[in-house]
């Protein structure tokens, strides 16, 4: 579980200087295995015997048309797991596997030059800063660092309003 919160903190920080240097393929590559990893740390909790085995073994896949529903259920998360990772999964999908999300974003007009919409830009942050705050969430309730927990919650909320 710890070892997942400092990975997402360590994607999350390379997409982040990623795009401060306008290396965008490379930052939206980056935002499938931050989830994967938040989505790995929820398994890592409650997932059954096999799981964490196949975590240890490094044979777990990640099913995006059931993980989702699976951490909402367990986690009693509503349907945020559910809507995060269906919404997003073939984008992620394509930008991490070289697809037409990566591709189509090569050219502006008829220069080949890297063209990422502003809006797609700050919601890869977003996501990854999401994700990173609900690893946070995740394994300071599991500790029992209510306090911590809640002084995350509070900075996370602040930052949304922004």
């Amino acid at each position: 579980m710890m070892g997942y919160w400092s990975l997402i903190f360590d994607f999350h920080k390379s997409i982040l200087t990623l795009l401060a240097n306008q290396f965008y393929g490379g930052a939206f590559a980056l935002a499938r295995p931050c989830l994967e990893a938040l989505v790995r740390a929820h398994v890592a909790v409650k997932g059954s015997t096999d799981d964490l085995k196949k975590l240890q073994d490094d044979t777990y896949i990640t099913d995006f048309d059931k993980i989702g529903p699976w951490i909402d259920k367990e986690f009693g998360t509503d349907h945020l797991f559910t809507n995060l990772l269906e919404n997003a999964q073939s984008a992620l999908h394509s930008f991490t596997h070289a697809g037409l999300s990566q591709i189509g974003r090569r050219f502006d007009g008829h220069d080949l030059k890297a063209s990422y919409d502003d809006v797609e830009i700050v919601e890869v942050v977003r996501v990854c800063t999401s994700a990173a705050w609900m690893v946070t969430n995740l394994i300071t309730i599991r500790l029992g660092f209510r306090s911590a927990a809640n002084k995350a919650q509070a900075a996370f909320l602040e930052w949304g309003k922004h």
